[in-house]
């Protein structure tokens, strides 16, 4: 366990107080351990939310290049074809 030598004073409103020290007494845990423990998972999930929608963006921005990369040799491809074919009917037009 991390050696606590930091604390964070927040306000809160007495119903909010009144909550947490509930909740806290009903798990027999303190309110300060409840906060943190509570507080701790919220941060870690937004952290992953933050965390995987960088990834995701990151992904749709390689898959972009990819497409367009495909694209281009369609294209390209497409050309060639129409270059081939025209080399085709002149050849049996004449």
């Amino acid at each position: 366990m991390a050696i606590k030598d930091d604390y964070i004073k927040i306000r809160v409103s007495k119903e909010q107080k009144e909550l947490f020290k509930d909740i806290a007494k009903k798990k027999n845990i303190s309110m300060s351990k409840f906060i943190i423990v509570s507080t701790e998972e919220r941060a870690l999930r937004e952290k992953e939310k933050f965390e995987g929608t960088k990834s995701l963006e990151l992904r749709v921005s390689e898959l972009e290049k990819k497409l367009q990369e495909i694209k281009l040799k369609m294209e390209s491809q497409k050309a060639e074809k129409k270059s081939f074919l025209k080399v085709l009917k002149s050849r049996f037009t004449n």
